[in-house]
């Protein structure tokens, strides 16, 4: 961790050169997240430190501004007099970049209209946030992102066969739907041994293979005649094709299923077929967040890194969530282990439970509701995807706008 302390060192110790890039964050989640966008979009003259805007002013009152600067007001009881004493030690063509706690518009148009600062997000950052609205002005370029409407696509898919990817997209789509209240399409691309029918309960359909072959033919009623609801907010799109029967995709079958999805779902959670088969390079051209799922062993790191080095689709402003399941099943790699493996450490952790998961499946139920460890763990997944809020506290105006 880099030294924290404030009391007038310059920036980078050393060194007379103005820093590119400051930020300072007064909690570990965001100064990770800052740590992985921000400083692995620009050069090595910038740093993240932990505090908040009290602290970066006490240090600039005595070091040279840099060209970027984040700050924190998250728990600063008095944010807009810190800002403005920011202010009076910052040179006049600095870029301020604010986290904070508060969601109230007015909040919002005071910092960036009256204050001059560049752009303000709300806490729980995600990397995606950070990549969309600080790194544009970080990296002093425009996003070369068409502008898109509608839901978000996250495709799941497994390192290699058998590592639970499915019960990840299962259950990812089932808290999605039930505990953030979005509406959601879960699609099994798995058409002859797909298993998120069978995890939920629910019976597959033969019109999703028509979808696949037959793009030009399908509407929004044929998407609600194929698909099978899972309460009141999701849906789910998976077949049962025969095994002795080869299937032929259409190349624009994937796009097209998806852009008819996007436009009836808020999140869109694609279980797709382990290896690289032409119809996981076609989720892959259209997705906004990726999620591996890999075991704690050697052939799952390996493979893993591969599909982890794959260049990010066009919509995707954030770097692949990597899901290590099974932690803790015997003659796996201990977690010290695995990130020494894979030269970091996976974003969610699924412990081993056996016993849970198995009875779940084989009663068609969520695999959440019957173990709270793997709840917590799908949980923690989500809120790196859509951050959650809890439901006796309404979201405000700036986190509905920013994170629809």
């Amino acid at each position: 961790m880099l030294d924290t302390t404030t009391d007038g060192a310059s920036p980078r110790a050393g060194s007379g050169d103005r820093l590119w890039l400051l930020a300072f964050a007064n909690d570990p989640r965001t100064e990770q997240i800052l740590r992985e966008v921000v400083l692995g979009a620009t050069s090595d003259r910038a740093e993240v430190r932990r505090g908040d805007v009290t602290a970066a002013t006490r240090l600039l009152a005595h070091a040279p501004t840099p060209a970027v600067l984040i700050v924190d007001i998250g728990g600063v009881k008095a944010p807009l007099a810190a800002l403005d004493d920011l202010a009076r030690v910052c040179e006049p063509d600095v870029k301020v970049l604010v986290v904070g706690d508060i969601e109230e518009v007015d909040f919002y148009r005071e910092l960036t209209r009256t204050l001059g600062v560049t752009e303000y997000l709300p806490k729980p950052l995600t990397r995606e946030l950070v990549a969309s609205h600080f790194l544009p002005h970080v990296t002093d370029r425009k996003r070369n992102v068409p502008a898109q409407r509608g839901g978000r696509v996250v495709m799941v898919a497994g390192a290699r066969g058998g590592v639970g990817a499915s019960t990840i997209a299962a259950n990812l789509a089932v808290h999605l739907a039930a505990d953030g209240r979005r509406h959601v399409a879960l699609v099994d691309l798995d058409l002859h041994r797909g298993s998120i029918a069978l995890l939920l309960g629910t019976q597959p359909s033969a019109g999703l293979r028509t979808a696949l072959e037959a793009p030009e033919a399908i509407d929004q009623l044929f998407l609600d005649r194929i698909s099978e609801p899972h309460g009141d907010r999701l849906r789910i799109f998976a077949a049962e094709e025969p095994v002795a029967s080869p299937l032929s995709p259409r190349p624009d079958a994937v796009r097209r299923l998806l852009e008819l999805l996007r436009e009836r779902f808020n999140q869109i959670v694609v279980d797709a077929p382990s290896g690289y088969a032409p119809m996981l390079q076609a989720v892959l051209d259209h997705t906004h967040q990726r999620v591996l799922v890999m075991a704690p062993d050697l052939a799952n790191v390996r493979d893993l890194l591969r599909f982890h080095a794959l260049p990010a689709a066009p919509v995707q402003t954030s770097r692949a969530l990597v899901v290590a399941n099974q932690c803790g099943r015997p003659g796996a790699l201990s977690a010290k282990a695995l990130a020494k493996a894979l030269g970091f450490a996976p974003d969610i952790a699924v412990p081993h439970l056996p016993r849970q998961v198995s009875a779940a499946a084989t009663l068609g139920v969520p695999a959440l509701d019957r173990a709270r460890p793997f709840r917590d763990a799908i949980r923690a997944l989500a809120d790196e995807i859509v951050p959650g809020r809890p439901a006796a506290a309404p979201r405000g105006l700036i986190s509905r706008l920013i994170r629809r």
